[in-house]
């Protein structure tokens, strides 16, 4: 009898097991199973919020948008209405047309949250880039599932992660049995600094049911002693559409038209003590309003320009956009044992003539203050043709120090004695470029781009070209011609070719040609796991008697170094300087491997933080280097990004050495 019943609870445990994985597949296959990835659609979505400060100090100032709520009023609320362009699960454009709230000048707050406000619930990441979702199949690994019947029709899941880590989460979901699609579901996360938990119930039909029709979030945000409390609630598919022409409206009336439900107690306590206040202000004297309005516009105007980032938009429809990287934010320092701390400063602006037509400038400068150099680079760019990437570009900026050794020989050659060549600098020559491109895609595998580039090399020590009777300045000018395959698209690996012949025109007398090739591939594999891979090549065929520098398009240094995200991958970070122009030739190869759930993520309480890590190996061989090898390890969190590395050259150990660049609010 024993046995009989351990039979039968073994076959029913089987049977259950079998059910519930009939039922995944089913859920996991749902998103394939309804619409075209490229059908499109329009939504109008109304949005209430409530911030609440629950401990805060000055150090709130410096957080990104969170400058307008550090100070005042504990209590904040707002509603803003906006229309969307959906294609399969992705936003395509976003108008918000009101906006209407009690932070000052109409604010946002805590902009970073608003990318859980659409979760795509069946995707690989569920925010863009970020947390890997338990409904898509290549995370499936990742979670464990338990699977309840409810009733005939639905099922709930419940689902953890298998390991804490801040690219997953843990919740529920309640799912219609016979065709697997989410109805509800609500979890929990924690992800760069925020603790969020989100409430969502999906769309019924086609493409809409991939969305949610309403979505509530709680937040928390901790930070050094701040303490605030977020309340979001957003409703999808509202029926009112208003017109085009009504953009960033502030208009209340209109606000409380579209209102698709009345507010929340909190958000409506917020409003009626503002507007009470609003109703008891005192009319002072003019001098006292004067200089009121005068403190308010310089501490605003502080607030803009100094810890937030400053972005807006101008024309008469809003084409062009403007964005002005704070003045004091820790994400734009960076550390390497090379260039010792580096501060970075970004802007960009951008004007749209149509869909197909725009232009663009930038200027990004980095202050080294181990070397006291300043590196900038400013590029202007002219797009006459965004389908086909065709462009126009010019852009100007200075480049590493370089060096030249054949010059100072023929200095140092010369017959002064009464002069120490050794105690002066003569090897460095500062660089300032111009360069003028224009590019054109044939087709999603052929691209062509001529250009021309100008260099001016300047002594850094003039005092013993001088004395030699050398000049200072070395000029050169150079047609150029760039030649890129994509065999795969723009999916696979890109094959990019280079020449550059020197050319004597007035006072650029360097004559001198160069070949280079370049092939780069980034393999994208499941649960954001992917493979960087780089060869490049490149040498001199000719060069003249006064063709001094040597210079090349995909082997140099970075100036202005960037974070976890810009520059890491397949880039040298202990070779130095000097070698980059010191051969005739170069082969290099790079490997970068990258995951979110590798080496520390392992560790107890400290993997729960890590948000990506990278093996890297980096080899080079040119004259005197056969070969130069790094290996490295790197690892990204939300407070900072860190990698270490060690390097060999022609097989001894060369050195040992570390990078290191703040996170701290990168997405915010």
């Amino acid at each position: 009898m024993a046995v009989l019943i351990m039979l039968t609870s073994a076959a029913d445990t089987y049977a259950k097991q079998e059910t519930d994985s009939l039922m995944l597949q089913r859920v996991l296959a749902y998103r394939q199973s309804v619409c075209p990835a490229d059908e499109e659609f329009s939504s109008n979505v109304y949005l209430s919020y409530y911030f609440k400060t629950e401990k805060r100090n000055f150090t709130l100032m410096a957080v990104p948008s969170m400058f307008y709520i550090s100070r005042g009023k504990r209590e904040y609320a707002g509603e803003t209405y906006s229309s969307l362009m959906i294609r399969g699960d992705r936003i395509v454009k976003a108008v918000r047309q009101l906006n209407t709230g009690t932070i000052p000048r109409h604010k946002d707050a805590m902009e970073t949250v608003t990318k859980y406000l659409m979760p795509n619930v069946y995707g690989v990441t569920m925010f863009g880039p970020q947390v890997l979702s338990p409904f898509n199949k290549s995370n499936i690994r990742l979670y464990r599932y338990d699977i309840t019947g409810l009733t005939d029709n639905r099922v709930e899941i419940v689902f953890r992660p298998k390991r804490y880590n801040t690219q997953l989460i843990s919740g529920s979901a309640i799912a219609d049995k016979a065709t697997g699609r989410i109805i509800k579901v609500r979890f929990n996360g924690e992800y760069d600094l925020v603790n969020f938990h989100v409430d969502l119930a999906m769309g019924i039909d086609g493409a809409r049911s991939l969305l949610p029709k309403t979505c509530d979030i709680d937040v928390k945000f901790h930070f050094i002693g701040n303490k605030i409390r977020a309340e979001y609630h957003a409703v999808y598919d509202n029926p009112i559409v208003l017109p085009d022409s009504i953009v960033n409206s502030h208009d209340k009336q209109l606000m409380a038209a579209v209102r698709p439900a009345p507010l929340p107690p909190n958000v409506k306590d917020v409003y009626h003590r503002e507007d009470s206040l609003n109703s008891l202000k005192d009319t002072a004297a003019t001098k006292k309003k004067e200089e009121s309005k005068w403190k308010k516009v310089l501490w605003d105007s502080f607030g803009d320009y100094v810890v937030n980032r400053t972005k807006g938009n101008f024309g008469a429809n809003g084409q062009g956009a403007f964005r002005i990287s704070p003045i004091l934010n820790p994400l734009y320092l960076s550390y390497s044992g090379r260039r010792g701390v580096t501060y970075k400063f970004k802007l960009n602006a951008s004007y749209k003539f149509s869909l197909n037509s725009d232009i663009s400038l930038a200027f990004n400068a980095g202050y080294s203050f181990k070397q006291r150099q300043l590196y900038f680079n400013v590029p202007l760019k002219y797009n006459f043709n965004r389908k086909r990437n065709g462009f126009i570009g010019v852009e100007i900026g200075n480049g590493n120090r370089i060096t030249n050794s054949s010059i100072v020989d023929q200095v140092k050659n010369e017959q002064l004695d009464s002069i120490d060549w050794d105690k002066m600098n003569l090897d460095y020559f500062k660089d300032l470029y111009v360069k003028l491109t224009c590019n054109y895609d044939f087709s999603d595998k052929w691209s062509v781009q001529p250009g021309l580039i100008f260099h001016r090399r300047s002594a850094v020590d003039h005092a013993g070209f001088v004395a030699a009777g050398r000049p200072t300045e070395y000029y050169s000018l150079a047609p150029s011609l760039q030649l890129q395959y994509r065999p795969a698209g723009w999916r696979g690996p890109v094959i990019t070719a280079d020449y550059e012949r020197g050319i004597r025109a007035g006072k650029a007398d360097m004559d001198y040609e160069r070949y280079e090739l370049d092939v780069s591939w980034k393999k994208q594999f499941h649960t954001l796991r992917s493979l960087s891979l780089r060869f490049g090549n490149g040498f001199y065929t000719s060069k003249s008697r006064n063709s001094y520098f040597l210079d090349y398009t995909n082997f140099r240094e970075e100036n202005i170094p960037g974070g976890w995200n810009d520059d890491w991958a397949c880039e040298f970070q202990l070779l130095g300087s000097n070698w980059y122009n010191a051969s005739e030739y170069y082969v290099r190869t790079n490997v970068t491997y990258e995951s979110p759930l590798m080496v520390l993520s392992r560790i107890p309480y400290v993997g729960r933080l890590m948000e990506m890590e990278r093996i890297y190996m980096n080899v080079l061989f040119v004259e005197h280097l056969h070969p130069y090898i790094e290996y490295g390890y790197g690892f990204t969190n939300r407070f900072f990004s860190m990698g270490v590395f060690m390097a060999t050259r022609n097989t001894k150990f060369d050195g040992f050495g570390c990078r290191f660049g703040f996170e701290l609010f990168r997405d915010w």
